[in-house]
């Protein structure tokens, strides 16, 4: 009994088959459907990683224009004219020509 019940049922996928073969457009249109299906997967994974590729440029931009503005306080910083002329003095033991330590040299 139990096989006569097999033979009456019909096998899904067989049918299927047997369906897409007889119709040619159906099938042309599924293989068209499936590569259109395929091709959102992979347009969609590339703009992701596009996407994230530009937020790690975009991040690394703001770190080198925040590193860009402190070496620009730091170079402001060691130009001051006061700063200059203590490292001058301390560092360098320099000081300002007295009258007497200066000479006049007379070209003819």
């Amino acid at each position: 009994m139990n096989t006569k019940a097999n033979h009456r049922q019909p096998n899904l996928f067989l049918e299927i088959l047997k369906g897409l073969g007889a119709n040619k457009l159906t099938s042309a249109l599924l293989v068209v459907i499936f590569a259109s299906s395929f091709a959102v997967v992979q347009v969609t994974h590339s703009a992701r990683a596009q996407l994230i590729k530009q937020d790690t440029l975009l991040q690394e931009r703001d770190e080198l224009d925040l590193e860009w503005r402190y070496l620009l306080v730091e170079e402001e910083f060691y130009s001051q004219h006061a700063r200059i002329e203590e490292v001058a003095t301390t560092q360098l033991q320099m000081k300002r020509p007295t009258s007497q330590d200066e000479q006049v040299i007379i070209i003819q």
